[in-house]
């Protein structure tokens, strides 16, 4: 399996978003979630509307934060929700909400498809990752051996994240990784930032060196 590269840049993630919303707003909205709140394709796709919904009234309202465990690991992932992401949801349980038999068990991310009990089911994992690999190809962000799939828009988090400030120690105590070295290779942080240690930890004087007294061993 090839691994999979992130979105690096804002004019790349905006771009990829940008597609994705004229194209299909379900897989813009599936697309935001993995970028902003770094989760894998499996639990994205295990959403239903009622885990981002605040209440059960009439009146649509996203919750403040949102609590899911993760399929493969079982960690509790905690994720406050921004006013943006609240505003992209509304607006997409706004739509569901016109043309499917909406409820709280309604995949939040809904295909086409149904079960033998005709409830509406979740897009694949399989279709999912297509969807990303083949938006980027279109876009050209696929190229110079670039793979680009569903678990781009998690390492997009990762990378961002880093980009913006977050320390990758705190990256790596998130995504449960043993070592900093594994989140820097995950996020595809450039080796040139490890580097960069060295060259700010950088003591010494070569001419006081050169003319201090030298002493013999003896």
């Amino acid at each position: 399996m090839r691994r999979t590269d992130p979105l690096r840049s804002e004019q790349e993630v905006n771009r990829f978003l940008n597609y994705m919303a004229g194209w299909n707003p379900t897989y813009y909205v599936a697309c935001c979630i993995g970028i902003n709140w770094g989760l894998r394709a499996s639990d994205i796709l295990a959403l239903t509307v009622g885990d981002v919904l605040a209440g059960e009234g009439g009146r649509i309202q996203i919750s403040d934060r949102i609590q899911i465990v993760e399929q493969k690991t079982g960690k509790l992932r905690d994720i406050p929700v921004t006013d943006k992401m609240k505003d992209i949801l509304k607006i997409h349980l706004r739509m569901l909400k016109k043309r499917l038999d909406y409820s709280q068990t309604l995949p939040l991310i809904p295909s086409r498809k149904h079960d033998r009990e005709g409830l509406c089911k979740a897009i694949t994992r399989g279709h999912f990752s297509w969807i990303v690999g083949l938006a980027a190809r279109r876009l050209g962000l696929a190229r110079n051996g670039r793979c680009i799939a569903a678990h781009s828009l998690r390492k997009t988090y990762a990378f961002q994240a880093w980009k913006n400030g977050t320390r990758v120690d705190e990256l790596q105590k998130e995504f449960g990784h043993s070592s900093v070295e594994t989140t820097h290779r995950y996020a595809c942080i450039p080796s040139e930032q490890l580097d960069l240690i060295f060259t700010r930890v950088d003591f010494g004087n070569k001419r006081a060196f050169a003319e201090a007294p030298k002493v013999t061993s003896k």
